[in-house]
């Protein structure tokens, strides 16, 4: 078999649902991509601006909504109205499970992020050897991106093997 023919009965084996959270997921890792890139090439100066930072999230918010509603209108295209039909019992569980590990992650960044700004706002500890300005804002971006990667990802790991329950 050639590798077009390997690629071919790939996407018919995997299900509808299962393209829509590969799609979702790979505009999560996009996203988090470029807000992380974006992070790890600006300038001190920059970082501490908060027009610059609002100017990021701004664009970060863009892109997601962007990219969102284009991979759902390809989708819409081809599908057979399958975006359209409710989930069925297996996927409302394949979701909640999703949805789990992302709160998970979820609380944990907030919690984490809270514990950051009372360590900056009171100075308890030693001084931190990186001082990069509003860490407890990126510490809670991370952790929603990270809880999106890791939603998409159970999910669709769930929804290959069928280990629902465990």
């Amino acid at each position: 078999m050639t590798r077009s023919e390997h690629f071919k009965e790939f996407l018919q084996s995997i299900s509808f649902r299962e393209l829509t959270l590969s799609i979702d997921l790979l505009v999560s890792v996009y996203i988090s991509y470029f807000y992380v890139n974006s992070l790890m090439n600006t300038s001190t100066q920059q970082l501490s601006s908060v027009s610059w930072l609002s100017g990021l999230l701004l664009q970060v918010l863009i892109y997601s909504v962007i990219l969102i509603v284009l991979s759902y209108l390809l989708l819409s295209f081809i599908s057979d109205n399958e975006l359209n039909q409710p989930p069925d019992v297996r996927e409302k569980q394949i979701n909640l499970v999703g949805y789990k590990y992302k709160a998970i992650i979820l609380q944990t960044g907030i919690c984490v992020a809270i514990v950051q700004y009372q360590i900056e706002a009171n100075n308890w500890g030693p001084a931190i050897e990186y001082n990069i300005p509003y860490l407890p804002m990126h510490v809670m971006v991370g952790a929603f991106l990270i809880a999106e990667i890791v939603n998409y990802i159970a999910q669709l790991y769930k929804g290959r093997t069928g280990n629902i329950y465990e």
